[in-house]
């Protein structure tokens, strides 16, 4: 085998282990957390207790997804009574979307289970080994950036 052979099974190897520990995670994630919020309704509740008041395409740039996908997983935080739907004070036309005190406290036992499973995630791993995957990532989320 080649060493650019070597270099693209490694490279399916590291693929691999980062989709089973995903995987993991989000199992986690679905095991600790109440009424079975998914990672994108975490992490809109989050943006809004980090942020206050958003507008629907504010939060679809910052999760990432479609303002049709922000329509969705709000909808489902406002029947739970996390988040609510208010006319902008600036401009009548523009509907926030705020955390509600449900909401703040829902965030708040988020963070707990983020935490519960970051523990287990980085257990046995000193702090050294923590760096080095940390500045991996950080050389991933670049080279990922970075127009080619």
């Amino acid at each position: 085998m080649t060493s650019m052979e070597e270099r693209m099974e490694l490279m399916k190897s590291l693929d691999e282990s980062f989709r089973e520990v995903r995987k993991l995670i989000q199992a986690e994630w679905n095991r600790e957390n109440e009424h079975a919020l998914g990672m994108t309704h975490g992490r809109m509740l989050i943006i809004l207790s980090e942020s206050g008041p958003q507008k629907a395409s504010a939060l679809a740039e910052g999760l990432q997804i479609t303002s049709g996908g922000v329509t969705g997983i709000a909808d489902r935080l406002i029947e739970l009574g996390y988040v609510s739907r208010e006319r902008s004070e600036e401009d009548r036309r523009a509907v926030m979307l705020m955390l509600t005190k449900n909401g703040e406290a829902m965030v708040q036992s988020m963070l707990q289970v983020r935490e519960k499973v970051m523990i287990k995630l980085f257990r046995g791993m000193d702090t050294e080994d923590m760096e080095k995957a940390l500045d991996l990532f950080t050389t991933m989320k670049r080279n990922m950036e970075r127009e080619e």
